[in-house]
């Protein structure tokens, strides 16, 4: 098998953790909430990642403990927004919105990289706007705060990519992406502490999808992602975290019994088409 064949399969199976986020995150927001579960769950993944992959971690240098602090930083906001976002709307529009990170990728290589995107792009954000206006919008034609939220995790999980493929060219992926682990853990209980008092749920429903979400939808699945941009192009990898949505849709479906009604069907297929179009096309 050739390397890149087996990178892509590996970003695949990593999609198909990431499908099971927003579900596994519903579920636990039943029982504790948003800063309870982004601290437990990056406080496991990184005791996880560190214990399985110690050997491959050290020695750190001092620029991989600075770029890890930055990787952290921008994955502690975009969990903050994703987490609260699938508070307040569905797991399924969640996945969709966020993976519009793809399209707006592009857009960060032109800023960071000099590559101008090419002119189709902008005709596909039109056709995004009105697939997100169809999958989000109320027959009051309101944009709701979980949307919104879910946008915004979008633009910064998009920053977050091209960032890290600028830095795992020269650094140890796997140093970077078990550090940024135990970055977020601690920024999370930082902010946390000041807001709330720190409660261990008692459900077991909670520990069980948090231990999903901890060790295979966050350590493994963003060590794979990690170590894959640095065999990988951020398009491609973009393009693979693509098919994440179908992965969520289905796990919505039999998990929390989340229907779409056929505007939302309409809106949600414009934004997949869209997604892949973009990501072949770069």
């Amino acid at each position: 098998m050739q390397e890149n064949h087996k990178y892509n399969i590996y970003m695949f199976i990593a999609t198909i953790f990431f499908g099971m986020t927003y579900v596994l995150t519903k579920i636990c927001l039943n029982y504790s909430t948003e800063f309870h579960i982004i601290s437990f769950r990056f406080l496991i993944a990184f005791i996880v990642s560190l214990i399985f992959l110690y050997k491959k971690i050290f020695p750190i240098k001092i620029k991989e403990f600075i770029y890890s602090l930055i990787l952290s930083i921008i994955l502690f906001l975009v969990f903050i927004t994703m987490t609260i976002g699938v508070k307040y709307t569905t797991a399924t529009n969640a996945s969709f919105l966020i993976s519009l990170s793809v399209i707006f990728i592009p857009f960060f290589s032109w800023i960071f990289n000099k590559e101008k995107p090419k002119k189709s792009i902008f005709i596909v954000l039109i056709i995004v706007l009105i697939g997100i206006m169809l999958l989000t919008l109320d027959k009051n034609l309101e944009l709701h705060i979980g949307d919104i939220l879910c946008l915004i995790c979008s633009l910064l999980f998009s920053f977050h990519i091209i960032i890290t493929e600028k830095l795992v060219k020269t650094n140890n992926p796997i140093t970077l992406g078990v550090l940024q682990f135990g970055g977020v853990a601690l920024l999370s209980f930082l902010v946390q502490y000041p807001i709330e008092s720190l409660i261990l749920p008692k459900n077991k429903n909670f520990w069980i999808s948090l231990l999903i979400l901890s060790v295979f939808c966050t350590a493994l699945a963003y060590i794979i992602q990690t170590v894959s941009q640095k065999k990988l192009s951020s398009t491609l990898i973009g393009f693979i975290l693509s098919l994440e949505p179908i992965f969520s849709g289905i796990f919505g479906y039999f998990f929390l019994n989340e229907y779409l009604n056929f505007q939302q069907y309409i809106g949600a297929f414009l934004l997949l088409i869209s997604v892949i179009y973009v990501s072949v096309k770069n």
